[in-house]
């Protein structure tokens, strides 16, 4: 069975009249007859690193399994067995960041690396800078992880020259090729350029790779420093990016430790780091907008960054006096939770998300798709809509979730719902079981029929539930008042069970998806004091009916069971009678109980 991912994540059809001018009539066409309207890329770069290291692709089992390629990469069997003899999560979080960080000699190692570059250039452009940027400087990089280095040699950006063909390396450093139009190359060119120069002077490379992704980059290997590094030219927007994501870590320690275990998840679970999966800049701003949606928040809008931030206006990445001296202007923030406590909330918040919507991290708020307007000052980007959407915060027309394929949206949405369950576990922080904590975080990615497998067989689900008085009918209306769903109440025999009595038996209907994005709903009525814990409630799932655009489909039907055993204890039964991802029962295990506490 083939499922719409968007369906799949929200359970709400999309139309074609949804997208409005976010789609191409291509687009369209291919959304209006497929499930997968993304333009499919056709290449990958899959274990390039032992390709330009050892000149080819290793037989797949002799590969380390470990999220980054690099020589130094902890293997993650490992990183497990020593994260199961720690005596607790928390414990497990400060062993897994320092297990898998950069360590001080790591660093030290790639500025010699990119000094030695240095003083090659020097032989050839008159006038250059070179960057290191991304994982390496912004706090967020594991030990193996590739280099990410810039090269700017077009500091008044002017217009790109245009040659014939590459300039050899003898034309440029002789001049025969005028400087000033060599310092102007246009990217791709200025890269095969760097790639002669590089073959000239380090002949022991087996391969220099030519990668022509949207910004084009050279992958290679330096054997004399052991860094396999990402070259590419004139990157301004990731040097801005990777100076907002250093900015943010310095500004609460919090955020570059759930990154760090969020983005090994991604990445080990198999949907982040290639071409056609979600990049880790994606998922290091999908944690920024949930730091900065919590209650009180943790990290400010960028925008608001922004503007009071000198390092983030000048944009010069080495400039850690200013970063640090605007930093004073942001007070710390007032939510205490745990890094514990905000990894668990990180997974349940973005399993019942509302994915028709765009995160926006500029201004720490989210609208619909329809809603999207265009920046017309902004020319050079098109919003390429996609399962996931995150607005890019400096440029508003970039979608930095639009490279995922469905395949790894739906890993995406698998390994949510795999981490979810868990946590709802009774073995998740047993530190006798098998596994525990963070090795239940971490899955390996599963094929599509055996996601199917899984979720066909979660069908049945329960929840234990604290005695008080008035159960059923409480309960009952937690499905019918506050939730919305067409419940009917059920015949219950006499001595129906031997063992447990049944308390309430109902037959629901859901026509309305009231579980997905209640946190944006509660804004609306957040500030309204005249309404109850339960009205509010109430009039959120009636927010979220108002918005739907299908309202005689049927989303789910299940048989929900109130049965009370010997000491009084309590379990609710759901029984659902469909082969769908078991997101609305994880979601009720979370709900009921909490509700319960507010009559």
């Amino acid at each position: 069975m083939c499922y719409n991912i968007i369906s799949v994540f929200s359970n709400i059809k999309y139309t074609e009249e949804n997208f409005g001018l976010l789609c191409t009539k291509q687009q369209k066409s291919d959304f209006s007859s497929s499930a997968v309207f993304l333009v499919k890329k056709h290449h990958t770069t899959k274990n390039w690193k032992y390709i330009v290291r050892d000149g080819k692709t290793p037989d797949k089992e002799f590969i380390p399994h470990c999220v980054e390629e690099g020589n130094d990469a902890i293997k993650h069997s490992l990183l497990m067995s020593k994260l199961q003899k720690c005596s607790s999560v928390s414990e497990q979080i400060e062993a897994f960041e320092s297990e898998i960080s950069l360590t001080p000699e790591d660093l030290q190692n790639r500025t010699a690396f990119c000094k030695s570059l240095e003083e090659i250039f020097k032989i050839y452009f008159t006038k250059f800078k070179l960057y290191q940027f991304g994982s390496s400087i912004n706090g967020l990089g594991f030990r193996g992880c590739d280099l990410d280095v810039c090269l700017q040699t077009n500091f008044e950006d002017k217009e790109y020259v245009s040659l014939k063909d590459v300039p050899t390396p003898y034309e440029v450093k002789e001049q025969i090729i005028p400087p000033e139009d060599v310092l102007r190359l246009q990217p791709f060119f200025m890269l095969r350029l760097v790639r002669r120069i590089l073959f000239k002077h380090i002949p022991d490379m087996n391969k220099i790779l030519l990668i022509k992704a949207r910004c084009p980059i050279l992958r290679f290997y330096s054997k004399d420093y052991n860094v396999f590094c990402d070259f590419s030219c004139e990157s301004k927007n990731s040097i801005r990016n990777t100076m907002l994501l250093r900015l943010l870590g310095y500004m609460d320690s919090r955020f570059p430790t759930l990154t760090k275990i969020i983005r090994y998840w991604g990445k080990y679970g198999g949907f982040v780091g290639d071409i056609e999966m979600f990049n880790s800049y994606a998922f290091s701003l999908l944690v920024v907008h949930f730091l900065q949606t919590r209650n009180p928040p943790i990290l400010p809008p960028v925008k608001e960054l922004a503007s009071k931030s000198e390092y983030l206006q000048q944009v010069v990445l080495e400039d850690t006096k200013q970063m640090f001296e605007d930093l004073k202007q942001f007070p710390p923030s007032k939510n205490s939770k745990t890094v514990e406590e905000l990894l668990q909330e990180f997974f349940f918040h973005y399993l019942t998300y509302d994915y028709t919507r765009i995160m926006q991290p500029s201004t720490s708020s989210s609208i619909s798709l329809s809603s999207y307007v265009p920046d017309v000052d902004d020319s050079t980007d098109k919003f390429e809509v996609n399962t996931l959407n995150i607005q890019d915060p400096f440029r508003p027309n970039f979608n930095v979730t639009a490279g995922p394929n469905y395949k790894y949206c739906k890993y995406f949405l698998n390994n949510l719902l795999q981490v979810c369950m868990a946590y709802q576990n009774n073995s998740f922080d047993n530190t006798k079981a098998d596994r525990w904590g963070l090795d239940l975080v971490f899955n390996e990615p599963m094929s599509e029929t055996r996601i199917h497998k899984e979720w066909q067989d979660h069908h049945n689900h329960t929840i234990e539930i604290l005695p008080e008085p008035d159960i059923a009918s409480k309960l009952e209306k937690i499905f019918k008042y506050v939730l919305l769903f067409n419940c009917v109440t059920c015949h219950i025999p006499p001595n129906e069970c031997t063992d447990s009595k049944t308390l309430l038996k109902l037959h629901c209907k859901v026509y309305n998806n009231t579980w997905h994005g209640r946190d944006w709903a509660a804004e609306i009525y957040n500030k309204d004091n005249n309404l109850s814990p339960l009205e509010l409630e109430h009039f959120i799932s009636k927010e979220l009916v108002s918005k739907s655009n299908d309202r005689k489909s049927l989303v789910s039907e299940f048989i929900c069971e109130l049965k009370e055993h010997h000491e009084k204890k309590l379990t609710v039964h759901l029984n659902f009678m469909e082969s769908k991802p078991p997101i609305l029962a994880v979601f009720l295990k979370e709900f009921i109980p909490r509700t319960l506490k507010i009559f």
